[in-house]
Parts: C-alpha cells; structure tokens; sequence
C-alpha cells in the first residue's frame, strides 16, 4: 500500500511544488526525503501543516492516499452505482434502509445516495421529493473543499438542488474548482470528466425546466474553456449532448436543432453506446418543453 509520504510526493509533483515550498519550517529536508520515500511516520500536527501549504484538505488528501477504490466512501458509492446501473431496486432499498439505522453522518449520506439512486429508477429526478436526500444536501453545502466523492454524489444529488439556485451556483463553482484540482491525477481523469459532464447537463436540465431561458448563462458552463480539455469520450459525448438540449429551446432554426438532436441520439443508438436509453429519455422529455417553449414565442 502507498505510505503518506509517498501520496504527498505525488500530490506535490501534480502541483509542481518544490520540497522546500512543501516543507521548510515544518520538517526538515532530510526529513521530508525519507518521508517521500516512504521511510518516516509523521505527526498528526505536521502532516496537517504540510497538507495547508499544498492546499488540500484531510478529506481530499484521505480519498487520494486511499486511491479511490480503497477508500470506504467511494467503495461503497461504487457499489450503489453498479446497483443503479443494474437496476437492482431491492438491493439499494436495503442499502437505504440499513444505512438510514445508523445515526453517523457517513451513514445518512449513504442512505440518501441510495434514496436518489432508488428513485431515478424509472422516475423523473426533477419531481423528486428532496427530504430523503437532506443528509447529502446539508453534506454538500456545508463541505467547503469537495474531494471526488462529493463530486460524484453531485451527479444525481444536484436535483435536490433544482428549487435553490444560489445554494446550486454555489456547488456549481465546487464542481470547477474540484475539476480543476484533480484533472492532473491521471487514476482519477475519466471519473472526473464524466462526473462534470454529467453534472453539466444536469444543471442544464434544471435551469431550463426552472425556467431560466438566459443562452448565454447556459452556454458560459457548456463552453467553459476549462472543460474544453475534456479527452474522454462519453464526457465529450455528454458535454456536446448538453449543448444540444440548449439549441431545442433556444437554437435558431428550430427544425434544425431538432434534427440535430434527434441524430445525436440515433447516433449513439448505433454505437450501442451505454448511455443511449438514458439521453434518449433525456431528449423524449426535453423535446415537447422545447417546442412549447418556442411556440409561447411566436
């Protein structure tokens, strides 16, 4: 298993920090070689220190020296996404209802992960009562420094989000600022793009079933030049998909932004792709909205 020296090592050539910038006033440089080599234990009141110098929080530096599958959190949330992506309703049922007994914190986020995940299931996330998910809400808001699990439980958990939009701006600038943290850790790279696609066309779904028509709003999170960096190809895919939804409503030909989407999806159908039956639901739900939208114009 990788020592915390050796998960400091890395995070400090991902920033490209030097050992002095990292250690100098806390340990000595003697000291911080063999740390990074994985000779040297370290004080709790140290190892605190030097994570402030590299800017990452005991959260996040846990989920990255855990790498990601080791890490109890995100194996669980594994788990549930592999149940959600099976449909095993009953499976996450008991998850929620097991996790919901215990009264810890980590517990409650889990029970509500799997609430989200149990009511996604053939059920339109917009309509979704947000009382059963409070847990991840509060969690969400009040985490200051998001890590890659709070990235993910965002993909589904934004919806709780869809009827508080300065509390939704808000973790909308945490999902920048993860994706911008993360995006050199190449172990972590297609989870991360994903998740922000994802994310993206999420947002994009509430703010235009929230009403919100304003194009270039919608187009500076589609566009952000940050995310044009994505090399994934489902995130790629998702983001593009994202913009699609926008041209329905807010295009200017409408039977053309109509085609266009209507291809996207025909498209992904001969490609078998994973996630065709979901963006095609996506589309089928958007698609009158849009035209009575556009309509209403006239």
């Amino acid at each position: 298993m990788t020592t915390i020296g050796e998960t400091i090592k890395a995070i400090r050539k991902q920033k490209r920090l030097t050992q002095k910038e990292v250690y100098m006033g806390i340990v000595s440089r003697n000291f911080a070689s063999r740390l990074e080599n994985g000779h040297n234990s370290i004080e709790s009141e140290k190892l605190f220190a030097i994570l402030k110098r590299l800017e990452v929080s005991p959260n996040e530096f846990q989920f990255i020296h855990y790498n990601n599958s080791e890490y109890w959190f995100n194996n669980i949330l594994n788990q549930i996404d592999n149940d959600a992506s099976m449909k095993k309703t009953a499976t996450l049922m008991k998850k929620h209802v097991d996790f919901k007994k215990n009264l810890s914190l980590d517990s409650q986020i889990l029970a509500a992960i799997a609430y989200i995940k149990i009511y996604i299931i053939g059920n339109n996330p917009l309509r979704m009562s947000i009382d059963p998910a409070y847990p991840l809400k509060k969690h969400l808001n009040q985490t200051k420094d998001w890590s890659v699990f709070e990235l993910r439980a965002f993909v589904d958990g934004i919806f709780i989000f869809r009827k508080d939009p300065s509390e939704l701006l808000e973790c909308m600038a945490k999902v920048h600022e993860v994706y911008k943290k993360y995006k050199g850790f190449t172990e972590y790279s297609y989870i991360i793009e994903q998740s922000v696609a994802s994310i993206v066309l999420n947002y994009v779904q509430i703010e235009l079933t929230n009403f919100n028509y304003n194009s270039s709003n919608l187009q500076k999170i589609t566009d952000n030049s940050c995310y044009s960096t994505l090399t994934d190809f489902t995130a790629k895919l998702t983001m593009n998909f994202a913009r699609l939804i926008i041209f329905l409503y807010l295009g200017s030909d409408q039977k053309s932004d109509e085609a266009n989407c209507y291809e996207f999806i025909r498209m992904l159908q001969k490609l078998q792709h994973d996630d065709y039956t979901v963006f095609k639901e996506i589309y089928n739900y958007h698609l009158p909205l849009s035209q009575r939208y556009r309509k209403a114009q006239l």
